[in-house]
């Protein structure tokens, strides 16, 4: 804390700070937002994921600068870079592939630069997933429809359900008789785990599995393949 400071009674709360930061980042202040807050950003950025607030743009683009501050400050925590990486994904920043190379830099073995591929190429690989089903499991599919979507809803995040999410399963079981299930599988949540294309044709296979189990009310350790 500066000494000034001190002598004018201390800084408020950080969490007030953070508050204030995140009505700032709203209005569209973020330089502001990011003055106000000015010290322990990788803590600031922990009260802001802490806060009971709904996640929107002002949100993303303050978590994305205090995500940037904390790394500067504390250059080897690659978890910050990689979020980092990730938050700027879902503010469309194509910036974000050198927050994801800082962090595979730094922990290889934990973190790679995602693999990007076309939309027609993750298609193909959601097929191919789908194909690896079982044909006594494929046949009571008929009425289930496989969705490709870039990242979840901003408004189920704003919910609670969680950004990283890579499939979701919406829709009846199979017992239950409902209307068109579908099953969507999250493009740049995979691409995000993944280094190459083999990599990324595992991760999607596995997803496909554990939503189709879904569709038949099976969870994980109940799945027969």
């Amino acid at each position: 804390m500066p000494f000034s400071r001190w002598f004018r009674g201390g800084a408020p709360r950080l969490r007030d700070r953070v508050v204030k930061a995140l009505q700032q980042a709203r209005d569209g202040n973020a330089d502001g937002a990011i003055a106000t807050i000015a010290e322990r950003f990788s803590e600031a950025l922990a009260e802001l994921r802490g806060l009971p607030e709904p996640v929107d743009a002002g949100w993303l683009r303050l978590a994305a600068r205090l995500a940037f501050r904390a790394a500067l400050a504390v250059d080897a925590d690659a978890a910050t870079w990689n979020l980092l990486g990730r938050i700027r994904v879902w503010l469309r920043n194509d910036d974000a592939v050198t927050a994801f190379r800082r962090a595979a830099s730094l922990r290889p073995q934990d973190y790679g630069v995602p693999h990007r591929v076309s939309r027609d190429r993750f298609a193909r690989l959601a097929e191919e997933a789908l194909a690896g089903i079982p044909e006594a499991f494929q046949a009571q599919m008929s009425n289930t429809m496989i969705v490709v979507d870039d990242l979840p809803d901003i408004e189920a995040v704003r919910e609670g359900e969680d950004p990283d999410l890579l499939g979701l399963y919406e829709g009846a079981t199979v017992l239950e008789h409902g209307l068109p299930e579908r099953i969507v599988l999250y493009q740049r949540n995979h691409e995000n785990l993944v280094s190459d294309d083999r990599e990324l044709a595992e991760e999607v296979r596995e997803t496909m599995r554990h939503e189709v189990g879904h569709h038949f009310g099976m969870v994980e350790d109940e799945l027969p393949y």
